[in-house]
């Protein structure tokens, strides 16, 4: 597959189609913007412009294409980026296949052929007690194939025979988590005897599995281990097929797999679960790209107001409120949205802030008419107003906790960790500074062919102290800008390129701004050498070595005149054809 074909393959693609899968984009003037992605942010720095076909971040300075954004978010390479554009697209495209798949894909595979797995056996005589198991939870036919259910058989190597015959390695599965090796050698089945639960991520790729148990045994649910592709803080139970109405319903946080699941059998879709974690940033960070309407669903006992009392914790650096509710005693989600959907949508629009409910659990635990209690509620609620990074909601949060104590917001505020204000300088990711040399170096040299014959004759490319971006020059020395499209070029100095040239071509006179930036950057290299020397003349001069001296003073001099007909030199090689 040549350059012009990957064009054509990329000017037949919706690059906005493709990134609203990932990020809620928003309309504005003849691009659109959103969240990143690639970084945690409040306030929307993603550029997706359609004419162009590309996207850029002003916060982080991710950029590029279309592939790129594929490569990117799901850790694909050139190659199997676009042939998984390819496919959603009906786009045929022909190369040879020159690369084994990466790990990630193969892992994907991998779990997708146990997800089929499953299903199949769920549907066959060998599930027909899973099947029962499921229609007397309510489930209809409609909700069990849209969640991909499956039904994992007693058999010690099922699962394990088919992946055989499908060619995969053992050693693969076992990565995934599939299966378990034996003390003795071999292999057996992770899930025997439960309904399956498979785990989707964001792009519906299947990356893991959650087992339960049909009966009262212990343990009532199992998953997967983590792997390359399962990281259980930054995936969410059902995200997948429900964010594309998390802008308009808002979301609901529960506790499994069932309620999720039962939650959508009754109509309600907007649904999502941890996988046996509690909520992190990661979480918050992610939902936050589709919603700022979280709603936190907990149980009514002392285990559910325990677990809503941490749940704030991964909201303090972030500027979402959620909301909470607290489900009656003895009720999950499923009890309810079964026996009265109506009930549940009430629970919802009551929903109060969470602030609320810690500040009223905290005040019904303790007797704020007495000093020792009114010092027990300072130090359990003060730490975690102090780390909120929103100040105006900080400092509302003192003044409703100094007014129901009855103290000053001075003595609240002289409580408070200082460190806590400082949270969002530590949590920023730090922005690649643009305006060097070597960064200005390599943009003219993606966009002129006159560039990289420059740097290449004047070698400079071994003097880029910057390593991605001296690997980048190298290449185009050797491959020209041209080879940036070819298929046999390293998926990191590809992303690389695509990220500056998401940049734009450098604007003005380009041949003085290259003339320039050379020179500038030859001056300063030489000014180095003058200072290294200067710093050894130091040293020598409380010696006897005048031989030493005389050495560093001639080879001082030199530079100095160096120094002095730099640009001569650079316009010398310029004008070489």
């Amino acid at each position: 597959m040549d350059r012009i074909e990957v064009e054509k393959l990329k000017a037949d693609i919706d690059i906005i189609s493709v990134v609203s899968e990932y990020v809620h984009l928003k309309k504005r003037g003849r691009s659109y913007i959103g969240l990143c992605p690639f970084h945690k942010e409040k306030t929307p720095s993603f550029n997706v412009d359609p004419v162009k076909q590309i996207y850029k971040c002003f916060g982080c300075d991710k950029g590029g294409d279309v592939i790129n954004f594929v490569m990117e978010m799901k850790g694909l390479s050139f190659i199997e980026a676009i042939e998984e554009l390819a496919s959603r697209f009906n786009i045929p495209v022909n190369f040879a296949k020159t690369q084994k798949s990466s790990e990630k894909k193969q892992f994907y595979e991998t779990n997708r052929y146990a997800m089929e797995f499953y299903e199949h056996m769920l549907a066959g005589s060998q599930g027909s007690r899973a099947r029962e198991y499921l229609r007397k939870r309510g489930l209809s036919d409609e909700t069990i194939q849209a969640f991909h259910l499956g039904y994992a058989p007693s058999s010690w190597d099922s699962l394990s025979r088919m992946l055989r015959k499908k060619g995969v390695p053992m050693a693969r599965a076992f990565a995934c988590g599939l299966i378990i090796e034996r003390n003795n050698g071999g292999y057996y089945d992770r899930f025997r005897d439960r309904v399956i639960f498979p785990i989707l991520d964001i792009s519906s790729e299947v990356i893991g599995f959650g087992g339960r148990i049909m009966d009262s045994s212990e343990p009532k649910y199992i998953n997967t281990p983590e792997s390359p592709v399962f990281k259980k803080r930054k995936v969410l139970y059902n995200l997948c097929r429900s964010k594309g109405i998390l802008r308009n319903s808002g979301v609901s946080v529960v506790e499994g797999y069932m309620d999720v699941v039962s939650l959508a059998n009754s109509g309600v879709s907007n649904a999502v679960a941890t996988l046996g974690t509690a909520l992190s940033e990661d979480h918050v960070n992610l939902l936050s790209r589709f919603t700022d309407n979280i709603t936190l669903v907990f149980d009514g006992d002392s285990a559910g107001k325990n677990a809503m009392r941490r749940a704030v914790e991964p909201f303090l650096n972030n500027d979402v409120l959620p909301k909470v509710v607290v489900l009656p005693e003895g009720k999950d989600p499923d009890d309810i949205v079964r026996s009265e959907t109506v009930k549940w949508d009430r629970l919802m629009n009551e929903a109060s802030s969470i602030w609320d409910f810690i500040f009223d659990e905290s005040f019904y635990r303790h007797d704020p008419s007495k000093l020792e209690d009114q010092n027990a509620i300072i130090k359990e609620l003060v730490p975690m107003i102090s780390r909120m990074r929103d100040q105006i909601v900080q400092d509302l949060l003192v003044q409703r906790l100094s007014v129901k104590l009855g103290v000053s917001p001075e003595s609240v505020h002289h409580q408070m960790e200082p460190q806590g204000r400082q949270t969002e300088d530590l949590m920023q990711i730090p922005r690649k500074d643009k305006g060097t040399l070597e960064y200005v170096i390599v943009r003219l040299m993606l966009f002129d062919d006159d560039a990289v014959r420059l740097v290449k004759e004047l070698g400079f490319v071994g003097a880029l102290k910057n390593k991605d971006l001296s690997e980048l020059a190298a290449y185009l020395i050797k491959e020209g800008a041209k080879g940036i499209d070819n298929v046999r070029c390293p998926d990191h100095i590809r992303v690389h390129a695509a990220q500056i040239k998401a940049d734009g071509e450098f604007p003005g006179d380009k041949k003085k701004a290259l003339i320039d930036t050379l020179c500038r950057f030859k001056t300063l290299s030489v000014e180095s050498d003058i200072r290294r020397i200067q710093q050894e003349l130091s040293v020598v001069d409380k010696t006897d070595d005048t031989v030493k001296r005389n050495e560093l003073l001639k080879e001082r001099q030199e530079k100095m005149l160096e120094k002095r007909h730099v640009r001569n030199y650079v316009m010398e090689v310029a004008l070489r054809k």
